[in-house]
């Protein structure tokens, strides 16, 4: 009997597969190149992904930042570019209240991303601290933000009599801590902040503190007695500064925080009883149409002399709240500052943001409303 070969039954074997299964599978494979070819054929288009990036930019400033409609201010512009033509949309937005461009770029941007890939955006902060987005498709722009900080509408706190004494309550010593600066914040009165330059949270707490309506000034370090042991902190001014360099560090220190209205010192001892140097200050504040409160650290002081010889808007701290950080002291003090201004009209006091003082404001502030004294931005208090 003949034998088959090994090769020739290998061969046989293999003829057992299903000619079916061969076809499903080579049908499989012709589809899957066919629907590869499709796509890859038929991406969505440029303009079809602006136009959906148009209502996602819509839908999350409307969604995620509680913009309303009327608060966009949109521009258009056709642009070409070999054979690509889109409309480049310019959006100024106003921001609601509370809400810091800042942030609002960084959410707005991380929303977009997850949902865009490809899409890539440049950000930076404009000079008026605004905040700008440029938002770029196959690396062409067709979309610029300006996302602008609320305006300020503060609201006037009713007379009961055009008389009506008034004080001003300013927070020193701001920008280290945003958590305390809040805490501040939800205390109901206008206080006015006053933010050291160049810290931290300086910034960020300016901006929190303006969306919310209140009055901002530069806390300004000075020369101290007793320097080096007491330490003025970055940005301070000091007496052996020659005017240049003096003049450079004050406006640096006064650019560092946005939105002020106002200066007043930080510490300045020994700076503030240099009447030559306190000169070149104030002239750059009234240059800059900045009101000045003199602290008062010295009773040598001589800012509120040379302001009134600047015609300079000025005037001089009434009390330091809370020279002890206790919250019945400096309840005691600010019963002080209310007999002031029911003598003179205004009284101003200076506090901090200690634990104790923001106790003793708390319980204080509506009994103080009650008896009918009007808190007030410093600017409303200042000597005319």
């Amino acid at each position: 009997m003949r034998r088959r070969s090994p090769s020739k039954r290998g061969k046989k074997r293999g003829r057992k597969i299903p000619l079916f299964f061969q076809f499903l599978v080579c049908l499989g494979v012709v589809l899957a190149i066919i629907l590869y070819l499709h796509l890859s054929e038929h991406p969505p288009s440029f303009t079809e992904r602006t136009k959906t990036l148009d209502q996602l930019l819509l839908t999350q400033l409307s969604q995620l930042l509680k913009v309303p409609r009327g608060a966009i201010n949109k521009q258009e512009e056709e642009q070409t570019r070999g054979e690509k033509t889109w409309t480049l949309s310019r959006w100024e937005v106003t921001l609601p209240p509370g809400v810091v461009p800042e942030e609002a770029s960084s959410q707005l941007v991380q929303r977009i991303q997850d949902a865009c890939p490809g899409v890539t955006f440049t950000e930076a902060r404009t000079q008026d601290d605004s905040w700008e987005i440029q938002v770029k498709v196959d690396n062409l722009l067709v979309h610029h933000l300006i996302l602008r900080p609320p305006a300020i509408q503060p609201s006037p706190i009713p007379l009961r009599h055009p008389r009506s004494p008034r004080i001003a309550i300013v927070v020193d010593d701001l920008g280290l801590d945003t958590r305390v600066a809040e805490e501040i914040l939800r205390l109901d009165a206008p206080l006015t902040f006053s933010i050291f330059p160049l810290q931290p949270s300086s910034r960020r707490i300016a901006h929190k503190a303006y969306a919310e309506g209140r009055e901002i000034i530069l806390h300004l370090p000075m020369e101290p007695r007793g320097y080096p042991l007491k330490d003025p902190g970055t940005g301070a001014l000091f007496v052996s500064m020659e005017e240049k360099e003096l003049l450079r560090q004050l406006r640096k220190d006064l650019e560092a925080v946005p939105f002020i209205t106002g200066v007043n010192n930080h510490m300045g001892s020994r700076f503030m009883e240099h009447g030559e140097k306190v000169r070149l200050v104030l002239n750059e504040l009234k240059r800059r149409k900045l009101f000045f409160l003199d602290s008062r650290t010295t009773s040598k002081s001589q800012g509120y002399h040379i302001a009134q010889e600047l015609a300079l808007r000025a005037d001089t701290r009434d009390l330091f709240l809370d020279n002890e950080s206790d919250v019945g002291y400096t309840k005691l003090q600010l019963k002080q500052l209310i007999r002031i201004a029911r003598n003179h009209g205004t009284a101003i006091g200076i506090c901090h943001p200690y634990p104790s003082t923001i106790t003793a404001l708390k319980e204080m502030i509506p009994q103080i409303q009650a008896e009918g004294i009007q808190i007030v931005p410093l600017s409303q208090a200042l000597d005319e």
